[in-house]
């Protein structure tokens, strides 16, 4: 579970970010502030206590970059997804200097949201179980979404829902129970299972939208990572 805390002056748009937010069973909301000043205050007095900021840029007093630079002087750790209508390469340049995770421009879209999520989950679990930086490592740390690039929008849910067989898919389900807790690669589940690779995987996304399977990166393979499938129920 990651802690994450909205800076943003727009009461409309925090409504949003909040719903939004809330769809994500890994992210929970601690913190929700109109101004960049309350929030590095907070972050202050709780600087364990957030992994990731969603920020605005345009907000009264501080700038969405003045504020990372003072988050930047004391937390070098926590996340940053800046969600902006600032559109000036000049900002995007300073906010990817000051080491953001994604910069999401608006009106933005739910599924470009989830990418930011994928991209901010992909990169903190990577942290989290790499002790050696491989250049394998280091490229899916700079590109994520080219490795591991969840499509969630409503289309491709609708699409991959009209390709599930319920029966077939409570026999996955009754299959990754048994291994439940247990982290599998593809092909292992696909010969336990005895189906192809290509519906296996389809399946196990399926399950991944709703929140039953998790999927993380093996990036021990010395080639492109490979995905890893959990049931967490």
């Amino acid at each position: 579970m990651y802690n994450v805390i909205i800076v943003e002056d727009d009461l409309m748009v925090c409504a949003i970010l909040e719903r939004q937010i809330s769809r994500f069973q890994q992210l929970k909301l601690v913190g929700n502030f109109r101004r960049g000043t309350d929030a590095l205050e907070w972050l202050a007095e709780n600087p364990n206590e957030a992994d990731l900021v969603v920020l605005d840029y345009y907000m009264p007093g501080l700038t969405g970059i003045e504020f990372l630079g003072k988050l930047r002087e004391s937390n070098k750790e926590i996340q940053v997804i800046m969600i902006t209508s600032a559109n000036e390469y000049e900002v995007i340049r300073d906010a990817m200097n000051c080491g953001i995770c994604d910069y999401v421009l608006k009106p933005f879209t739910s599924a470009r949201l989830e990418k930011a999520i994928s991209k901010f989950d992909t990169i903190m679990k990577l942290k989290a179980e790499t002790h050696v930086w491989t250049q394998d490592k280091v490229d899916v740390l700079l590109c994520p979404h080219k490795h591991y690039n969840v499509d969630n929008s409503e289309a491709a849910k609708s699409i991959r829902a009209n390709k599930i067989n319920g029966a077939t898919l409570e026999n996955v389900r009754a299959y990754m129970k048994t291994k439940s807790g247990v982290k599998m690669p593809l092909t292992e589940i696909s010969e336990g299972m005895g189906l192809s690779t290509v519906t296996m995987r389809r399946y196990l996304k399926h399950l991944n939208s709703l929140g039953e399977v998790n999927i993380t990166l093996d990036c021990k393979t010395g080639g492109r990572p490979s995905e890893i499938f959990e049931y967490k129920g």
